[in-house]
């Protein structure tokens, strides 16, 4: 493996987001990274933004293989040519300080880290009303009624050790369901897992990805980790 970190970004018409986002992350100094920049279609403006602005040294510009965010994660994971893969949002331009904390959480023996919205430090602010209420919802009834070693199921910002990408293949079809499935597989497994605070970033340009017809497809690993930290319980 040539790289420490490969950072995935899945793009879909992020032209006004992504200059300020890649900007930040390419301060980084302290680890060996690229920036795996995975698009649906040729003409989106993202990739003219890029090209045109930013040296491409880092930058590898990957067609999406499937469909929608959910390929585009898969397109990146099939990808990979580093010890460790974070999901980053085209949209974050503040929380790229996480990015080198996340790393050395993995150096430290985790398999997954997460950005957590719901732990000390941390903040939610801006979202629509009822995706904030959802998403609580299901991230607080987890940590009240389970073991799973993050306070935030749900986020899609996360880092993965390679084994756990390799050793899980991606099931979901839909959106962001991908980070609880192979949170849900990690949790069952004993892998270890921990959590860093983050701020929530408002957007400012373009529409969220979020569907709300996505959540039906959060049930299934919803459940899976409850039934799995219930037989863990039993088990001690």
């Amino acid at each position: 493996m040539n790289y420490n970190l490969d950072i995935i970004i899945p793009v879909y018409n992020e032209h006004g987001n992504i200059l300020k986002t890649i900007s930040e992350i390419i301060k980084l100094k302290d680890i060996k990274y690229r920036i795996i920049v995975v698009y649906d279609y040729e003409e989106d403006p993202t990739l003219k933004v890029i090209t045109e602005n930013l040296k491409l040294d880092k930058i590898f510009l990957i067609k999406n293989k499937y469909f929608g965010f959910n390929g585009a994660v898969k397109t990146g994971f099939e990808n990979l040519d580093a010890e460790a893969i974070m999901l980053y949002p085209a949209d974050d331009h503040i929380n790229f300080n996480l990015i080198i904390k996340m790393y050395n959480k993995y150096k430290e023996g985790y398999d997954i880290v997460c950005a957590s919205r719901f732990v000390k430090g941390g903040t939610y602010k801006g979202a629509p009303l009822l995706k904030r209420i959802i998403v609580k919802l299901v991230s607080f009834t987890l940590d009240i009624l389970t073991n799973l070693p993050t306070k935030d199921a749900t986020n899609g910002f996360r880092l993965f050790s390679k084994e756990i990408v390799d050793r899980f293949k991606i099931e979901s079809k839909k959106g962001f369901t991908f980070s609880i499935e192979l949170l849900a597989k990690a949790h069952r497994y004993n892998y270890r897992i921990t959590e860093l605070p983050e701020q929530w970033p408002v957007r400012n340009y373009g529409k969220s990805k979020f569907k709300y017809s996505s959540i039906f497809f959060y049930i299934k690993w919803y459940f899976y980790i409850l039934i799995t930290s219930f037989k863990n319980a039993k088990k001690n």
